[in-house]
């Protein structure tokens, strides 16, 4: 059946025609220049000129010596220079056609133990950039399922030229686009809320939970982790096969990449994070520890208020003018109105206050007037 396939293509056929022509017309010169020709002796060295004729290399070891062998031999020279063109063409055109349908997301795949990233939405570029904190992506092919447009695509790969990326164009709530990226011998598989081309986030969820029943079917060992919007779909998608769900947030792309390593570090930021428990809090810098260290603070926070502080938030406040020119007499008057006529911009008339964290600072850390708060673990 399959070679039927292949000989459907007009092209092909015209290939196996001229081939087996030429094939036969090798096997005539032999019949023909056998016990005329000392240097054709076998079947072998017929063919032996047969293909350096076609080839048009030419050695001339090997010539026909007789009529029958040379009219033979122009037939061949004739044929032989078309079978090689429409060899070359069919390469080259096929090679074109490849290349095309690789960048366009086409083709297939044929990596193991890689990683799969289905869908596309706000976080891919920031799951890429935070996975590289947790494992060694070099050490991984990454293959990314989609209906982005190829300009999309080729934008986002520029964004990591380090990496081996590949783009497998399609539905991948459909089981041919999944085995166009090798789903079955996929190690790590993530599934973000695919909300490309303006879908519903309810839209995702479904999509979502499709995907992972599909894949299960295929893989059953590859680790899922899947985004999913919606808390009542949580449930649904675990039991579907996902290892583990992340709610849709800003944190997505750290939490889904902590997964790929354990999933204690989702569980240790989920628990942090937890609106429910308020594990970590800002308090505010006792004023009796400013100018002590913060092992101090460290010390009586944990001893006596039962926290634990893992850093301090610091306050400064931007220079302007009237920090420079605080009197009123004519000189200091003549510069402000000098700056006022420049129109200078980093003389703002109200400070600006920013702000600086301080995790985990050293055992010598001086609090200062400007610390004003400190955050704890409960």
């Amino acid at each position: 059946m399959k070679i039927r396939k292949i000989f459907k293509d007009p092209a092909n056929r015209i290939l196996l025609y001229i081939f087996l022509f030429t094939l036969l017309i090798g096997i005539l010169l032999f019949i023909a220049e056998y016990g005329n020709n000392q240097k054709i002796n076998n079947i072998f060295d017929a063919f032996w000129w047969l293909i350096v004729t076609i080839a048009t290399v030419g050695y001339g070891d090997i010539v026909p010596e007789t009529y029958a062998g040379k009219f033979i031999g122009i037939i061949i020279i004739i044929s032989g220079v078309t079978l090689f063109s429409l060899i070359s063409g069919s390469i080259a055109s096929l090679l074109v056609e490849w290349r095309i349908r690789e960048r366009k997301g086409l083709g297939k795949v044929n990596y193991k133990n890689h990683i799969l990233i289905l869908g596309w939405n706000n976080h891919l570029e920031k799951t890429l950039e935070a996975m590289k904190n947790f494992i060694n992506l070099n050490e991984y092919n990454i293959v990314l399922v989609n209906q982005a447009e190829e300009e999309d695509y080729e934008n986002f790969r520029t964004k990591f030229p380090d990496l081996e990326i590949k783009f497998i164009h399609g539905d991948f709530t459909k089981e041919n686009v999944l085995k166009r990226a090798n789903v079955a011998f996929a190690k790590y598989i993530i599934i973000l809320s695919d909300t490309y081309g303006g879908r519903s986030l309810e839209e995702c969820d479904e999509r979502t939970l499709i995907s992972i029943l599909l894949i299960r079917t295929i893989n059953s060992d590859a680790k899922i982790f899947a985004e999913v919007v919606k808390e009542e779909k949580v449930k649904y998608v675990l039991r579907a096969g996902a290892d583990d769900v992340i709610l849709g947030n800003e944190f997505n792309s750290i939490l889904l990449s902590s997964l790929l390593l354990s999933p204690a570090y989702h569980m240790l930021l989920r628990e942090l994070s937890s609106l429910e428990n308020m594990r970590v809090n800002l308090i505010q810098t006792p004023k009796n520890f400013i100018g002590k260290t913060f092992k101090e603070l460290f010390d009586h926070l944990k001893n006596q208020e039962k926290v634990i502080a893992l850093g301090v938030v610091s306050m400064r406040k931007e220079f302007t003018i009237n920090d420079f020119l605080s009197s009123d007499n004519s000189i200091d008057n003549f510069i402000r109105q000098k700056f006022e006529e420049a129109e200078e911009d980093f003389f703002d008339e109200e400070k600006k206050e920013e702000y600086d964290l301080k995790l985990n600072p050293d055992d010598e850390y001086i609090i200062t007037e400007n610390d004003f708060y400190v955050f704890v673990l409960k």
